[in-house]
C-alpha cells in the first residue's frame, strides 16, 4: 500500500519472552525495542505473545518445539494490519521472511543483523531465497558487517543498511571522572581474558571483570590456574552493578577472540556513554564507533604484547584516557543514544516503504495485462 502521512503502522518482533518491568522494580537501561515501541507507537510480539490464543498452524509449530517459527507464523497472520515488519535479530528474522512466503502480499520485513549466522550452512544455502526477497532488509550493527553481509549472502546493497547499534546514554552515563586505580571488563560472549590477564601481569592495578552477558548462558566465572591475584574475574549480577563497576574504572578493556560478527559492542558502547576510554580486540567486524586515538584504542587478536603497551599507555597518561572517555561520549550521545538510533532506524524503514510499493504497484499491473496486450 502506498505511505500516507499517516504515521506507518510498524510490528516490532522479539525473539526471546518480554515482560514489561513492574512499577517499583530497580531502573535499568532501556532496550532500543522499548524506545522504538513507545515513539513510534509499534506492536510488540515476543515468544510471551505464543501464550495466548494463537492460529492453529503457530500452535502446532510451538507444539512441535519451533516456538521462533510459530512466533513468525502469528505475526505473518497479522501482517495485513502492519506497514512494515522489525525483528530484533537473525534469529527471529529468518523465520520471520521463511513464514511470509505464504502470503500473497509482502509486508517489508527490516531485521537487525548482527552476523552471527554468516559462516552457517544453513543460511548460506538461504542466500538464494533471501536475495530475492525485495521485501527483506537488513540493518547491520556496522558499516563492516554490512559489506560482509553483501559479500557473503549476495544481499542487493540497496536492502543492506549500516544503521549501527544504540545504548541507553541516560542510564549509562557518569560526568564525573574517577582517580581509583581500577580497570574493567565485562561479557562472556567471546571474549579473550586469557590474553588480558597476561597483559597486566607485572602492572600494578586491580583488573574486575564482570563475566555476564545477555547473549549466552550463565556460566561459573573460574579464574584459570595461575591467574594474577590482582585480576578478579566474577559474576556482578546486574546492570546496576554494572554501571557501578565502570564508575569506578579508569578505562574499560574489551579483549576478544577473533570474530566476523557484531561482537563486543554492547560492553564498548556502554563503557563509551559512561565517559571511558575503551582498548578493545580489532575483529573482522569493529564496531564504527570506536574510532582509534579518537574515543579509544585497537589492538590485535590476542596480543599480549599489545595489549599491554596500550594499557600501560592509559595508565601512565591519563589525561590522554580522560579525553578519549570524554570524546568518546560526546560521540555516543551524538550517534548511538536510543533516540538517534530509533530515528535512523524509523527514516530508513520509512523510506523504503515508498519505494517497496511503488514496485509492488508496477508488478501487480503488469501481471493483470493481457496475453493479447503482451
Amino acid at each position: 500500500m502506498p505511505v500516507s502521512d499517516a504515521r506507518p503502522r510498524y510490528a516490532w518482533v522479539l525473539s526471546g519472552r518480554y515482560t514489561p518491568p513492574q512499577a517499583g522494580t530497580a531502573a535499568q537501561p532501556r532496550a532500543e525495542f522499548e524506545a522504538f515501541v513507545e515513539k513510534f507507537g509499534a506492536e510488540l510480539f515476543s515468544l510471551t505473545t505464543l501464550d495466548g490464543e494463537v492460529p492453529y498452524l503457530a500452535r502446532l509449530l510451538h507444539s512441535a518445539g519451533r516456538p521462533r517459527a510459530a512466533l513468525a507464523q502469528l505475526v505473518q497472520s497479522h501482517a495485513g494490519s502492519f506497514d512494515a515488519i522489525i525483528a530484533s535479530g537473525e534469529d527471529i528474522g529468518v523465520p520471520l521472511a521463511l513464514a511470509s512466503l505464504l502470503r500473497a502480499r509482502k509486508v517489508p520485513l527490516h531485521m537487525l543483523f548482527h552476523g552471527h549466522h554468516l559462516d552457517s550452512r544453513k543460511l548460506r544455502l538461504l542466500a538464494p531465497v533471501l536475495q530475492r526477497m525485495r521485501h527483506v532488509h537488513f540493518h547491520c550493527l556496522s558499516e563492516a558487517l554490512r559489506q560482509r553481509t553483501i559479500d557473503v549472502l549476495g544481499i542487493d546493497p540497496a536492502r543492506c543498511h549500516a544503521t549501527g547499534h544504540a545504548v541507553d546514554t541516560n542510564y549509562f552515563n557518569c560526568t564525573a571522572a574517577n582517580a581509583a586505580n581500577v580497570i574493567s571488563s565485562a561479557g562472556a560472549a567471546n571474549r579473550d581474558y586469557a590474553t588480558l590477564a597476561e597483559a597486566v601481569r607485572d602492572i600494578a592495578v586491580s583488573v574486575k571483570i564482570a563475566a555476564d552477558s545477555t547473549w549466552v548462558p550463565p556460566q561459573t566465572a573460574t579464574p584459570m590456574a595461575g591467574w594474577p591475584a590482582h585480576v578478579e574475574l566474577r559474576s556482578y549480577g546486574n546492570y546496576a552493578r554494572l554501571r557501578e563497576l565502570y564508575e569506578q574504572s579508569r578505562f574499560v578493556v574489551v579483549p576478544m577472540h577473533e570474530a566476523a560478527h557484531a561482537c563486543g559492542y554492547a560492553v564498548i558502547a556502554e563503557a563509551m556513554a559512561m565517559g571511558r576510554a575503551v582498548i578493545a580486540t580489532r575483529t573482522a567486524a569493529p564496531p564504527d564507533f570506536l574510532q582509534p586515538e579518537i574515543t579509544g584504542l585497537f589492538v590485535e587478536v590476542h596480543d599480549i604484547n599489545g595489549l599491554h603497551g596500550q594499557i600501560r599507555n592509559l595508565l601512565d597518561h591519563p589525561d590522554k584516557a580522560e579525553a578519549l572517555g570524554r570524546q568518546a561520549r560526546e560521540l555516543i550521545v551524538a550517534f548511538n543514544s536510543l533516540e538517534h538510533f530509533c530515528d535512523r532506524l524509523e527514516a530508513i524503514t520509512n523510506r523504503t516503504l515508498e519505494t517497496f510499493s511503488r514496485g509492488e504497484e508496477i508488478l501487480s499491473k503488469a501481471a493483470t495485462v493481457t496475453p493479447a496486450a503482451r
